[in-house]
């Protein structure tokens, strides 16, 4: 069963800076340090000279961190790897790829995201993907989690914003 939910946020810092936080460690630290479930670390952060960042991130949950419709699953524990790719396009705009793997679960997920530049700030485009491979309660786990993928990247914009914030 798959599920595709759409995004949108905004945000009123510049793109650039909002760019160069994803290519910062600081930020990243801060970042995980905003989602305290799952023991979230960062497992590596590069960006090359064409300005494409890459960033691999993992949390950890065990089963009684795990909302309902998971522990349908009947999961002892649950390890998420979250791998982000946030790159220039033309036109001034910044694209990402974020793709999430439940791993040794039934369970995927996506998000395509697009940033650009809104007068003096950014605007946030995009769709959240999840894929769940289970017969019968498939269709209710991804809806479930299609919106949690949904509202951690819309999220992201609030901990972005206030780390930048907080930069000044």
């Amino acid at each position: 069963m798959q599920r595709s939910l759409p995004l949108t946020a905004e945000s009123p810092h510049p793109l650039r800076r909002i760019k160069c936080a994803f290519e910062d460690p600081a930020y990243w630290a801060a970042r995980l340090g905003a989602f305290e479930d799952g023991s979230p670390t960062l497992d590596s952060l590069s960006t090359d000279a064409s300005g494409r960042t890459c960033v691999v991130m993992t949390m950890r949950f065990g089963g009684d961190q795990l909302p309902d419709p998971i522990r349908r699953l009947r999961l002892a524990s649950l390890e998420i790897v979250q791998r982000e790719q946030w790159y220039p396009v033309d036109g001034g705009t910044v694209r990402g790829d974020i793709t999430v793997d439940a791993l040794r679960t039934p369970l995927s997920g996506r998000g395509a995201v697009e940033l650009t530049p809104d007068g003096p700030g950014t605007h946030l485009t995009g769709t959240a993907t999840v894929k769940v491979n289970v017969p019968l309660i498939g269709g209710t786990i991804a809806t479930f989690v299609a919106g949690q993928l949904a509202n951690g990247i819309v999220d992201v914009v609030a901990v972005t914003d206030a780390w930048l914030s907080g930069q000044r």
